[in-house]
């Protein structure tokens, strides 16, 4: 069996690390996929593909590749990370901006600031705005956003600024009032001193044109890669067009990346395409979301019902906590539509890599990639291998309270499904 713990590998290299963001799939196991499912040339699809792993490691395997993320932001980055905009275009624009922007922050701090600077330095509305950011940064924040959406540049270079701009405030060490904001649960922390946010980009800044630079340089002759916002369970594909699909899908009752992203949206509504209150309400559709109406009385989906493992887990679930029992069902109910768009994409004989883990729901063990298997079956999508990868407790982001929801899951299975027989 292949190891594919990579505990000591590093998991930042290209533009890997280009911007913070949970639950990210390590690229050496992308890697390994593409390296022995796919060959030059191939296309590879992850109709979840979060901020862009498998899209990064197929342009430097010289692989197509089709990405979807029902997330915004998601897709910013994921376009971001696998474009490799050229240097010459970033440093052209980005000393304007830069010095524009300092120029409006100094006249900011004035007694009288021009009126014109003022609107420039207008913060978005939303809530708790000023209990997340203080209006110094709130001020700098704003002049900056200000010249990366009105001076002139390219789409490609326009993006590259913006995710270099939510990295600002995405990250463990936050200009928000902010820790732990690269996961759902981040919590209100004030800073001893105002973070310097025009400094804080132009190390940013510098810092993502070095990646981009060693994406470049890795990217194989001739790869392109696409990243469009859709839906895993609705996919925008003629059949049996994809080569290879390689995607980790969100856990059943998942992070809820809305709330974990919406300091950052907040500021790029008109970037995204999205108000923060349609974003947030959106969050109800995504696959394993906790959030959205659920059924007055739990019954037992009859397509699940034929599911042996489902049906057992999710009975046992109702037993103890009905609410949880119909999270679950839709999670299950989810992933069956997304497996049937990844068989109908998908060619014949080709492959489906699939990599979950297994969760605990009020201490009642829910042994994802069994049902995943057996729903796969339903789809002519039969496995052919599966793996098990160790998580390394190091690279953990959130906190687990063990006596609340049972063991820590600890190990990752890597499902590999074959189309057809």
């Amino acid at each position: 069996m292949p190891d594919l713990n990579f505990d000591s590998h590093n998991t930042l290299y290209a533009t890997h690390g280009l911007h913070a963001y949970a639950a990210k799939c390590p690229p050496q196991l992308a890697r390994y996929g593409l390296r022995y499912y796919s060959r030059s040339g191939d296309t590879v699809l992850d109709p979840m593909a979060g901020s862009g792993t498998t899209l990064v490691e197929a342009r430097l395997m010289g692989r197509h590749s089709r990405g979807y993320d029902i997330d915004p932001l998601a897709c910013l980055i994921a376009r971001v990370k696998a474009r490799g905009v050229r240097d010459a275009e970033v440093e052209e624009v980005y000393a304007d901006i830069a010095r524009h922007a300092a120029r409006d922050v100094v006249a900011m701090n004035s007694p009288r600031p021009p009126a014109a600077v003022a609107r420039r330095a207008a913060p978005p509305e939303f809530t708790n705005r000023d209990y997340w950011f203080d209006s110094e940064v709130a001020d700098a924040l704003a002049i900056l956003a200000y010249h990366i959406r009105h001076r002139a540049m390219s789409r490609a270079v326009r993006e590259f600024f913006l995710v270099a701009f939510s990295s600002l405030i995405l990250s463990k060490t936050s200009v928000a009032n902010a820790r732990d904001i690269i996961h759902s649960r981040h919590h209100y922390w004030r800073h001893e001193r105002s973070p310097d946010v025009l400094g804080k980009f132009d190390a940013r800044v510098r810092l993502m044109r070095r990646q981009v630079a060693e994406f470049r340089d890795g990217c194989a002759a001739g790869a392109r890669s696409e990243m469009r916002l859709g839906d895993a369970r609705r996919l925008r594909l003629r059949e049996e067009t994809i080569d290879l699909v390689f995607t980790s899908p969100p856990y059943a009752t998942a992070l809820d990346y809305p709330r974990a992203h919406f300091l950052a949206v907040a500021w790029l509504q008109a970037a995204l395409g999205v108000s923060l209150e349609d974003y947030l309400t959106k969050a109800a559709d995504y696959i394993g979301s906790v959030r959205g109406r659920l059924p007055t009385e739990f019954q037992l989906d009859p397509r699940l019902g034929r599911n042996g493992t489902a049906s057992s887990v999710i009975t046992r679930l109702a037993a103890a906590s009905p609410s949880q029992a119909k999270r679950a069902q839709r999670y299950f109910s989810d992933m069956d539509q997304a497996l049937g768009e990844i068989a109908r994409v998908l060619k014949h004989r080709r492959h489906a890599i699939i990599v979950v883990c297994p969760s605990h729901i009020r201490k009642i063990a829910v042994p994802t990639q069994e049902v995943l298997v057996e729903l796969g079956r339903g789809h002519d999508l039969r496995l052919k291998k599966s793996y098990t990868r160790t998580i390394n407790e190091r690279r953990r982001i959130l906190p687990y309270l063990q006596e609340s929801f049972g063991k820590r899951m600890d190990t990752e299975y890597v499902l590999i499904f074959q189309k057809g027989r």
